[in-house]
């Protein structure tokens, strides 16, 4: 077993309360769902850069499998600001996600939709920063640590508002009384977890290289985890794929033990991860799974997993670069570059 060479972070003590805080916004998410409504939306854009672009991946998924028939987007906002904000406009809900309410390309591109008429939603720590000033509404979760469970909280949140204001209320009731479950529920998933994320970073935390796979609603996790937590946080290579495109290329390196974390969901992409699984057995098994099928979640009923399983899996993923950094001593908020010099 490798030795701790950090302290390992207590699970964070605000994580119920702040989920508990992120449901108390229905409302607020109501209101936004009006205002939607009432200006005859017809696209519906989410911006973010890193963390935040990928903390919209659910809602998208949700929301494009939904009978809604505005077209969704989930776009990187430096990307949305130089190709997509001039053909903004009074018919477009923006809905620009950033932690701490001032990375550069998320404000300008709030700034650019409010310039240009668009409805516009902010989503960050909390509603007194440089995001929330061209924002029609801001949605809030006050937490330093308690990030992309909390954002994934107020988002389906939103999802389920949009929906009923655009008349699809199909399963809403019973999805948002999960809701009301899912702090809870997500506490134990976390603690319950603990052993195993344990046993994945003693295995890989002095690994050169780990690949993740996920797919649906989870790929966004895959990101968070390797882009994230294992590359910003860790200094660590990773890289991360779909686990449909495992299969067109990237398979090609699962050889000599090669790491891979492996997501399985309980949705109708469950199939995709169970064929890698058996491919991984064959030819690489050293690799390790976050199996929603396995965790605790008291409170939410079986058919609820895959339409709420990205909540409790973000703050296991969370947690799990926790144990990276108590095994590889690595501190979790170390940085060479990231707000310490110009670019």
């Amino acid at each position: 077993m490798s030795k701790i060479l950090r302290p390992l972070r207590p699970i964070e003590s605000d994580l119920v309360s702040t989920l508990e805080g992120a449901v108390a916004q229905r409302g607020l998410t109501q209101q936004i769902a009006a205002a939607a409504g009432k200006r005859a939306i017809t696209r519906i854009l989410f911006v973010g850069m890193g963390g935040s672009w990928a903390s919209s991946v659910p809602v998208v998924v949700q929301l494009q499998r939904s009978a809604l028939t505005v077209p969704i987007y989930n776009l990187n906002a430096a990307e949305f600001n130089a190709l997509y904000s001039s053909g903004v406009g009074p018919t477009d809900l923006v809905i620009a996600a950033s932690h701490s309410g001032g990375t550069p390309e998320t404000v300008l591109a709030a700034q650019n939709a409010k310039a240009r008429g668009a409805l516009v939603v902010s989503v960050a720590i909390d509603a007194d920063n440089a995001l929330s000033e061209p924002a029609d509404f801001s949605l809030v979760y006050g937490s330093e640590r308690s990030i992309t469970s909390a954002k994934y909280v107020l988002l389906s949140e939103l999802a389920y508002s949009l929906r009923e204001a655009f008349g699809d209320e199909d399963g809403v009731a019973e999805a948002r009384a999960g809701l009301d479950s899912i702090p809870a529920a997500t506490l134990a998933a976390t603690e319950d977890y603990e052993s195993h994320l344990a046993e994945i970073a003693s295995a890989y935390a002095f690994s050169d290289n780990i690949y993740v796979l996920a797919s649906g609603a989870l790929s966004g996790l895959a990101y968070l985890l390797s882009v994230c937590y294992l590359v910003e946080m860790q200094w660590k290579k990773s890289t991360h794929f779909t686990t449909g495109d495992f299969f067109h290329g990237p398979f090609e390196l699962a050889q000599e033990a090669q790491p891979y974390i492996l997501f399985a969901g309980a949705d109708d992409t469950r199939a995709h991860a169970e064929r890698a699984r058996t491919f991984l057995d064959t030819y690489n098994p050293n690799y390790r799974v976050l199996d929603v099928e396995d965790i605790t979640l008291p409170g939410i009923s079986t058919s609820l997993r895959g339409e709420l399983q990205h909540i409790p899996m973000a703050s296991i993923t969370m947690r799990l670069a926790d144990h990276f950094e108590a095994v590889s001593g690595h501190d979790l908020d170390a940085r060479r570059y990231m707000h310490k010099v110009s670019y």
